[in-house]
């Protein structure tokens, strides 16, 4: 009979629905269409089949076939432009999940994948939801109050007579048994709370997947912390994966024997997603080679063409947005923890920013939930990270501010004392060294650039070298060294520490280091007004040439060894010491040996 009736497809639909008994709040779920729509499909087909009242309209739908399988409706889920890369077990855990809690949190910081990872275990899990998967995007939400609302619209529904939207939305999904994925919760995330909570105490067999920066903190929450994208390089990496196939899309394949090189890469990116997108973006025109160099600045690097998420386009403008969402107290600790190059305890960070610690411990636990710092636990204690590009953020931040030289001075001083701490040698000496050599480093980088602290520089440079020693990092030592001559106020210091660091050249077997800077300690001696240590060590270096020939590259002429022995003797003087280093190089008889 209704083959002579002249039905849409979408009125045939919402027939087969009234047979079924829905509401119209219940079609437009079901269709994702509003419920003002229904109305008028629902008039249009009673005056068509000339029906009275929806009762009778309800006994005109068609039986369902004998045996048929119930249909489950497509899930309304926003297509992928890209590819989705790899995470395949981070797809079964977060899939797991959800089967086994109703209501689940994706966390993670902007740029990680958050989104596209619940897209993917939601279309995977359609078949699971015979009565729909939903896909509600949370941006252009400002109004925590609004969160319902949102959700009503991705469904098509409006808000009932009698009802709040929130109500409405539960009356249409009482006894449905469907998925909801709330995508960019953070800026909303009380209002959300407080609407998921009547959700899911009325609505038994809901199940919500949360997308958000920070975790909801409702006690029936379960956190899935998002991680980055997986780095090693043999074969397994999904950052490499995802960088070479977005580097083949702007039209220039990369050669799998780099794989290296983007390794490196994606691991100064820490795997974020969006990052190694942006870059993979550029290989075109930079190469890698241009990527690694650009990555020294990654903030203005790292940004893309018109997207229709303006949050995407840069890591800059992913970034803004999760600092909009701090309070001023928590944007100031961020961008002040921003000093520290390595992992830091709270302790360290009040010590440096100089504010009370528990305001801290609050403070950077607040930044932890929000995403922007990373949180590792130890028997040792609980120490804070801020991966690289959040890092950079933040000293622009306070460079804005105008309080980098203050909180650079403040880290400087705290590097200082750390590096008094670790003169004395201990159980437990090398993990505390680790725990702070990148911070030496940052600081000394630092300081050595500002002339005001050029004292405290060489200071930090001649502990870095002894402890690098210690550490049997006798390259960097032997640098540091030179560096705390190049440093230091005057020569006679100069002179101590380019004797220092011939010796650690010693060390390492590196004869034409050890001559060329003995001579340079010469030459500071003399300028110091120390002819005795200068002649000590001329011999020394002419010494050398014999005793370590073997440990040469280019060994230096004999003429010019016989004249710095000269010198060396002239220098002397009447002092005992040099005298005796004298006597052991000369007078050219052990010259001949060679």
């Amino acid at each position: 009979m209704l083959a002579a009736v002249d039905i849409s497809p979408r009125e045939a639909e919402v027939l087969k629905l009234v047979g079924a008994h829905l509401s119209n709040a219940e079609i437009g779920a079901r269709l994702c269409i509003s419920v003002r729509t229904v109305e008028s499909h629902v008039s249009s087909l009673l005056r068509k089949l000339d029906v009275p009242d929806r009762r009778a309209l309800a006994q005109r739908a068609p039986e369902p076939a004998a045996g048929a399988a119930p249909s489950h409706p497509a899930p309304v889920l926003p297509s992928l432009l890209t590819s989705f890369i790899g995470r395949a077990s981070e797809r079964a855990e977060l899939a797991e999940m959800l089967r086994t809690h109703r209501q689940v949190t994706a966390a993670g910081p902007g740029g990680v994948g958050k989104t596209r990872l619940a897209l993917a275990v939601a279309a995977e899990a359609a078949g699971d939801y015979p009565d729909g998967v939903w896909f509600v995007d949370l941006v252009p939400v400002t109004d925590p109050g609004m969160a319902a609302t949102a959700v009503a619209g991705a469904l098509g529904l409006g808000e009932q007579p009698g009802r709040d939207m929130t109500e409405s939305v539960v009356a249409a999904l009482a006894d449905r048994h469907a998925l909801l994925v709330l995508d960019n919760c953070e800026q909303v995330a009380d209002g959300v709370a407080l609407f998921l909570e009547r959700l899911l105490a009325a609505c038994p067999r809901v199940t919500v997947l949360a997308t958000s920066r920070a975790r909801l903190m409702v006690p029936f929450e379960r956190v899935y912390a998002v991680p980055p994208l997986s780095l090693p390089a043999d074969g397994g990496s999904d950052a490499v994966t995802l960088f070479m196939e977005r580097a083949a899309a702007v039209g220039r394949p990369v050669d799998p024997a780099l794989r290296d090189q983007i390794a490196a890469i994606c691991e100064r990116l820490d795997g974020m997603a969006l990052a190694i997108e942006l870059a993979a973006a550029r290989y075109s025109t930079l190469g890698l080679d241009g990527i690694t160099a650009a990555l020294s600045h990654p903030l203005r690097m790292l940004t893309g063409g018109s997207r229709a998420d303006q949050r995407h386009r840069s890591v800059r403008a992913a970034l803004d947005w999760s600092h909009a969402l701090l309070e001023p107290a928590d944007q100031a600790l961020l961008r002040r923890v921003s000093v520290f190059a390595a992992p830091f305890t709270a302790a360290a960070a009040a010590e440096v920013t100089g504010d009370d610690e528990g305001l801290v411990i609050d403070g950077l636990a607040r930044l932890a939930e929000q995403s922007l710092l990373v949180v590792s636990a130890s028997p040792a204690g609980t120490e804070y990270r801020a991966l690289e590009t959040i890092r950079q953020y933040g000293t622009e931040r306070l460079t804005e501010a105008g309080e980098l030289a203050d909180l650079r001075s403040r880290h400087l001083r705290w590097c200082l004392r750390r590096a008094a701490a670790l003169a004395v040698v201990g159980e437990d000496w090398r993990p505390r060294f680790d725990q702070v050599a990148d911070d030496l480093r940052a600081a000394l980088a630092w300081a050595a650039d500002q002339p005001e602290r050029r004292g405290e520089a060489y200071e930090l440079a001649r502990s870095l070298a002894e402890l690098t020693f210690t550490r049997n990092l006798i390259g960097e030592s032997q640098r540091r060294h030179e560096q705390a001559a190049a440093l230091a106020e005057n020569p006679g210091s100069a002179a101590l520490s380019l004797r220092h660091a011939a010796v650690v050249a010693g060390c390492r077997m590196r004869g034409d280091d050890l001559f060329r800077l003995r001579r340079a300690a010469a030459d500071a001696a003399r300028t110091a007004g120390d002819p005795a240590g200068a002649a000590t060590d001329l011999a020394i270096a002419a010494t050398a040439t014999f005793r370590f020939a073997t440990t040469f590259v280019q060994l230096p002429a004999p003429a010019e060894v016989l004249a710095l022995i000269d010198e060396a003797r002239t220098l002397a003087g009447t002092d005992p010491a040099a005298q005796a280093a004298v006597a052991t190089a000369g007078p050219a008889g052990p010259l001949t040996r060679r």
